[in-house]
């Protein structure tokens, strides 16, 4: 496939933040031969990250092995502006304020996780791909006309590293750290004559949790493989299967409060344990057994905590040069099945207890695009299709007072028409235009039952298991169909003030599916999104120093919110609203210095003014949910304490997980040593202001600002046969909290996410 290629100075966009070692050796080769640069296939066509005028940050697989990346949530220390947590099992991925809390099988992330160019139904799917990586691209921002539903916040783009012809090559890393942390990993590259040749991957982590009752451990383990033909120089043909195993404990919360929790008969918890790390799972016994009967009646036993989470998949790349135009075919199939057990404040399982039936979701996708990168006109057609068939099950249990399994058959499918084409107007000079239609129908058949000795069932029903089944105020089961058609487009400039400096503008829109939620509740609409970027790409002085910024607004409408309520019925969910209006603009800056082939010096900050601009929405309680929430309550008029009638308004706050300010610094310099190897020394620092941690608003919702220090020395021998990092992260321990969720019945109390504490280790390397 032809590719137009730009033969700048390396770039690596804003991830030169940790990028110091890559940058030190790669941009070194550039400068000498002006072609090793990294290359970025973010609209689908290959070119440098500094040569392409969209929001876009490109980690590189020296950076990412440098940071110690095996995991997606590993990435928000890497990248200001990007965060990160785990909800269950599923991801959940914010970027400039755009991100999905929901952790179930009824919605969709916003935003797209994509490995491999195949779009990433669950979240599941790519858990567990962070190895032999050619590199990670972010789009920020809406991408709605290449990359379709979805992508309000952005695109994660994964690359692994692809077969190579005529060569024999691998390598292998192990890493040893603190709680008993053991990681291997290697890639081998075969040729299998001239005209083909295969690459298998594997990664395999064994580490114990770093909360106290064992939960947030890492055990897992990935195969990849990749079979590449390319009979002639114009046709290319690869396939790929991907398999992954996450198991272990999983997902754990710990305690944290700025306010003791409130309510009838609570007794206050310490306001910080000593150790951050304390898992919230250790005093709940005692708290729910003071509010609702003697220690026992609400048992959690975190020896039930279980992550079980297979994945696989298979897709093929098709490339066929007809001359005018190179034609793409990627059809793909993705399975995840995940049978997992979690304590996020309350019991969380996968499993139907009925059945003992895991939740399944089954995916296929199919794009076909047509393109063309040579000449003064540049352009790319396609059509896309994607269908994914679901059998979700969401068992919570509240002991008696609540223990109900949400039992559904779930169906999407899309399709969508694209064309995306930019136009030099002179040599400098450029015009982009790209449209997107996209016609979706979600439909879904969820029953719900109550457990046979909860408060909803004590006399039993008819129901699988003496359960009873509970229906809406319809007098049905949960059951809809929704659907939804538009038109995303995007209008951009750009213009090379010189050889290295580009300007660009973009106005873009995007949207996030709407659906039915597994409650009984109206509808959530679909959330659309209208972006203003201006940028500028600029390197100086042959590459010694790199100024990049750039502006931004984001508009959105029907923003999609998640949190716990009752529903119509009474049940106790945790579902989807639309939250109205909300705006976040701000500012990025990146600088690199690099004042000899030594040292390097990187600074990346990104600025984040976001608020609510009409968020209201309808608590369905039957008292006064004011101290649940720092948003106005107000009883709507003929309404007071009736379920359904309370109003809670939330505009002027900050959007969750955005902090104001966010940014990260690094230094690294080179010791050059006689027998040709080398040493290096890379100190780097992450920070980030205050910021909301959930759209409830609670104060125990909400994390200070903090600052991370990590740093690594590392030996590389002559060559680069092999490697030896000493590596530190998180020097100070400092508690870093990245996501919460509040208990349904104690007002304030909150289980939080945490990111990991002081973690060091060593990391060992060989190549051939």
């Amino acid at each position: 496939m032809k590719f137009l290629r730009t033969r700048l100075l390396l770039s690596a966009g804003a991830a030169a933040a940790l990028a110091q070692p890559a940058f030190a050796q790669e941009d070194a080769s550039a400068a000498d031969d002006g072609d090793n640069v990294i290359l970025v296939t973010a609209q689908f066509r290959e070119a440098s990250a500094q040569d392409t005028a969209i929001s876009l940050d490109v980690i590189s697989s020296d950076t990412l092995t440098e940071a110690g990346v095996t995991q997606m949530t590993d990435l928000s220390r890497v990248l200001p502006g990007l965060q990160v947590s785990q909800g269950g099992t599923a991801l959940q991925i914010f970027i400039r304020g755009a991100g999905d809390f929901s952790t179930t099988s009824y919605n969709d992330a916003a935003v797209a996780q994509s490995f491999d160019g195949v779009f990433s139904a669950r979240t599941q799917w790519v858990a567990g791909t962070f190895f032999d990586l050619e590199r990670v691209e972010v789009l920020k921002g809406p991408q709605g006309t290449l990359y379709g539903r979805n992508a309000t916040g952005g695109v994660m783009n994964i690359i692994p590293v692809q077969p190579r012809l005529g060569e024999m090559s691998g390598y292998v890393t192990t890493q040893i750290q603190n709680y008993d942390g053991f990681m291997l990993e290697g890639a081998a590259n075969f040729p299998l004559g001239d005209n083909a040749a295969m690459r298998v991957a594997y990664q395999g982590a064994w580490r114990d949790g770093y909360i106290s009752d064992d939960s947030d451990d890492d055990h897992h383990q990935s195969v990849r493989g990749q079979l590449l033909f390319e009979p002639t120089p114009d046709f290319t043909l690869r396939v790929l299967a991907n398999y992954q195993h996450l198991a272990g404990t999983g997902h754990g919360q710990v305690i944290y409060a700025e306010t003791a929790p409130n309510g009838p008969g609570i007794v206050p918890v310490p306001i910080l344990p000593a150790d951050r790390w304390t898992s919230i799972n250790d005093s709940l016994n005692d708290l729910i057994g003071d509010l609702l009967g003697p220690p026992g009646v609400y048992p959690i036993d975190t020896r039930l905590l279980d992550q079980d989470v297979t994945a696989w998949g298979v897709s093929a790349h098709l490339d066929w040069d007809l001359g005018p135009a190179t034609l793409t075919i990627i059809p793909a199939y993705q399975r995840v099945v995940n049978a997992s057990q979690s304590f996020p404040t309350l019991s969380f399982n996968t499993v139907d207890p009925y059945t003992g039936d895991p939740s399944t979701s089954n995916g296929h996708t199919l794009e076909a695009r047509l393109g063309n990168s040579d000449g003064p006109l540049v352009w790319v057609v396609g059509g896309y299709f994607f269908n994914e068939d679901q059998h979700s099950v969401n068992e919570v249990a509240l002991g008696f007072v609540s223990d109900t399994a949400f039992d559904a058959q779930l169906n999407t499918r899309a399709y969508a028409a694209f064309g995306e084409a930019t136009y030099s107007v002179t040599d400098a000079f450029r015009l982009t235009a790209g449209l997107r239609y996209t016609d979706e129908t979600k439909t879904v058949d969820a029953h719900r039952y109550a457990a046979l000795g909860s408060l909803a069932c004590l006399a039993g029903g008819t129901g699988p298991g003496g359960s009873c089944e509970l229906l809406t105020s319809a007098g049905t089961n949960v059951m809809g169909t929704y659907s939804a058609t538009r038109l995303n487009w995007k209008l951009g400039v750009e213009f090379d003030v010189g050889l290295d400096n580009l300007l660009y503008a973009t106005a873009a829109t995007g949207f996030k599916s709407g659906g039915q939620a597994n409650a009984d509740l109206d509808p959530y609409l679909p959330e659309d999104v209208l972006a203003f970027t201006v940028g500028s790409k600029n390197e100086f002085a042959d590459g010694m120093f790199r100024l990049n910024i750039e502006g931004f607004y984001y508009e959105y409408s029907d923003r999609q919110e998640n949190f716990a309520s009752l529903d119509r019925g009474g049940a106790q969910v945790s579902s989807l609203f639309n939250a109205g209006k909300a705006v976040a603009m701000g500012a990025s800056l990146e600088l690199v210095f690099r004042p000899t082939d030594n040292d390097t010096f990187s600074f990346s900050g990104e600025y984040v003014d976001s608020e609510y601009n009409d968020f209201t929405y309808r608590n369905y309680r039957t008292t006064n949910p004011d101290p649940r929430t720092s948003c106005a309550v107000s009883a709507v008029p003929n309404g007071n304490s009736q379920i359904g009638f309370w109003e809670i308004n939330c505009d002027g706050f900050q959007l969750p997980r955005t902090p104001t300010w966010s940014g990260s610094a690094s230094y690294s310099h080179v010791f050059d040593l006689a027998n040709g190897g080398e040493v290096e020394f890379s100190p780097n620092l992450t920070f980030a202001s205050g910021r909301w941690l959930s759209a409830e608003f609670v104060e125990n919702a909400r994390d200070d600002s903090y600052l991370l220090l990590n740093a690594n020395l590392s030996y590389r021998s002559p060559g680069d046969e092999y490697s030896v990092q000493l590596f530190v992260r998180n020097i100070t321990n400092t508690a870093v909290y990245t996501g919460t969720q509040q208990y349904p019945f104690i007002n304030n109390y909150n289980g939080l996410d945490i990111a990991p504490p002081r973690t060091y280790g060593v990391r060992l390397r060989y190549s051939y």
